[in-house]
């Protein structure tokens, strides 16, 4: 965080981990509710990678305030996914268990965090002394640490948002919901038919 005190960002860890927590339960709700699951999340990696990107260019203007305040926005933008891809998923693979989809998902997720952080890492230091001009030639300056890591990380969200973005499932277990609902129904209009005939029958019956 632009070498902010240790105390202090942990303030900002902790608030990023709290408004990470506050999004998914605001915006997980509303999408259950509306199962707009595609939209949600393709709509949060757009604007994540928009985030993201403002965050790299604070980063190479060294405004700490800024980048502070623009991971903050992030972590409402991009913690969010996790659980509403979880939720996406078991609508698509209905009816695998959700449990599976659940297991699946975060050995998959975790892997790969684990196994980009090393890379993010190893990758901190590339192009921080030299600045080059147009013509190519070194101008001097010094670029923050971790910047060529940032547009790896925005190269890989504007990836998977692209590839998200062609997508075409079927919401199987919406679907399903609604023909157990429709048979309920049909079932309940039948028997009450049946329970008018019945009674309207014995009514005749007694004239």
């Amino acid at each position: 965080l632009n070498g902010a005190g240790r105390e202090y960002v942990g303030y900002v860890g902790g608030t990023f981990q709290a408004l990470i927590m506050a999004a998914s339960l605001i915006f997980g709700g509303w999408t259950d509710h509306s199962r707009k699951y595609y939209f949600v999340t393709l709509t949060m990696l757009i604007f994540g990678a928009f985030g993201l990107s403002i965050c790299n260019v604070n980063l190479d203007a060294d405004a700490g305030g800024d980048l502070r305040l623009w991971l903050l926005v992030v972590a409402v933008l991009a913690g969010p996914l996790q659980p509403i891809s979880t939720e996406l998923g078991v609508e698509v693979v209905y009816p695998l268990s959700e449990n599976t989809v659940l297991v699946i998902q975060q050995l998959f997720s975790n892997f790969l965090s684990a196994a980009f952080i090393p890379v993010f890492k190893a990758l901190k230091d590339i192009q921080t002394n030299v600045h080059v001009g147009k013509d190519g030639s070194p101008l001097g300056g010094e670029v923050p640490q971790y910047t060529f890591s940032f547009y790896l990380l925005i190269v890989i969200h504007a990836s998977a948002t692209i590839y998200f973005a062609t997508f075409n499932g079927t919401y199987l277990r919406y679907e399903a919901e609604l023909e157990k609902k429709a048979k309920k129904d049909a079932e309940r209009e039948r028997l009450i038919a049946e329970h008018r005939s019945q009674y309207g029958s014995v009514g005749g019956g007694l004239n």
